[in-house]
């Protein structure tokens, strides 16, 4: 009875063994191909860090949010390859290297975009680049200093580098386990120094004074929409008056987007509607936060006109500190109301 006993238990061991020998070689296998992914981005992030200060705001606030998202991505992956193991387990820690290379990228975006007064961009299709989250996001916290940033910036580095140093060990942990499993290397800071405090500063104060990172504001409009429309000119009359239909109130709906590399906090348009006649004129100021990229409709400005009168309708952004008035940010159209019939 003791030999069946014990004959049981080892092959149980057996069969333990080789469940674990195959569940190590798939995680393996698996986040080995996040971990040749995630050197890739690893690679870019290095290119970036290099030369931050000769790229222009577009392009770096599209690099940050890459790695960002791209390790977000990998971090998951390895996530779902290590399923519900304990922290302190192989593929625990494993997913722990994948989430601290993630959080890095979100803590070294938020300090570049809170030194420069930069937004993230939602991806596309997302829920946040509807109008009214890209009103609200376009609202700035505080500016971070140069010091802030600096130690920011520094900090995610010591993420990488412990990150680094924990899949170092969790690779060893895998070739000497049962199944003798296989990691690619894995490796985002190939030089410390580079994330040091006294290079990080300095290539801090290098962004602050590039001429390509310096903010540009461009507040343009898109649309301005008439309620009533006006009416098809006819044959040979003059395209230089819009005709409307017979009206008491005009209402004038504009678009405006931000061509600019910086998100507007308050974007306003100036609506003046003078009469030709008596020389009133009516005046409405709407404005607006609009994020990076971003069009939003304002609110509609009404109009009391009289009808056989003649208006001078003048649609202008108010440009902020920085932007200049070009084409694009106004719009003048002499308007004719039809007598009632």
């Amino acid at each position: 009875m003791l030999a069946l006993l014990v004959g049981g238990l080892i092959q149980v061991s057996r069969q333990s063994q080789g469940y674990d020998a195959n569940s190590n070689r798939s995680l393996a296998a698996q986040s080995g191909v996040v971990a040749e992914q995630s050197n890739v981005t690893a690679s870019q992030v290095r290119s970036l860090m290099a030369d931050l200060q000769t790229q222009d705001r577009q392009a770096l606030q599209s690099s940050l949010d890459t790695a960002v998202q791209e390790t977000a991505r990998q971090s998951a992956r390895v996530d779902l390859a290590a399923g519900s193991a304990s922290s302190d387990s192989v593929p625990g820690q494993l997913a722990a290297v994948f989430a601290e290379r993630a959080q890095s990228m979100t803590d070294l975006r938020g300090a570049v975009d809170g030194f420069l007064g930069m937004q993230s961009v939602p991806p596309a299709g997302s829920p946040a680049t509807d109008a009214g989250t890209s009103q609200s996001a376009a609202s700035q916290s505080a500016l971070l200093s140069a010091t802030q940033a600096t130690n920011r910036i520094a900090a995610a580095g010591a993420l990488l580098s412990r990150s680094d140093s924990l899949y170092r060990s969790v690779r060893r942990s895998l070739a000497a386990e049962v199944g003798h499993a296989r990691l690619p290397a894995s490796v985002w800071v190939s030089d410390p120094q580079v994330w040091q405090v006294g290079t990080v500063a300095a290539q801090v104060d290098l962004i602050a004074t590039s001429s390509t990172l310096a903010p540009t504001h461009y507040v343009v409009l898109r649309t301005v929409r008439l309620n009533p429309p006006a009416l098809p000119p006819p044959p040979g009359a003059s395209a230089s008056v819009s005709v409307l239909s017979p009206t008491s109130l005009l209402g004038v709906t504009v678009v405006v987007g931000n061509d600019g590399s910086s998100a507007e906090p308050r974007a306003s348009v100036r609506l003046s509607l003078a009469n030709q006649t008596s020389g009133a004129t009516a005046t409405q100021v709407e404005s607006t936060a609009l994020a990076l990229g971003a069009s939003v409709t304002l609110p509609t400005a009404s109009f009391h006109v009289k009808p056989g009168t003649t208006y001078q309708l003048t649609v202008a952004v108010i440009p902020p500190s920085g932007q200049a008035v070009t084409v694009g940010t106004v719009i003048q159209q002499a308007l004719q109301v039809a007598p009632a019939t």
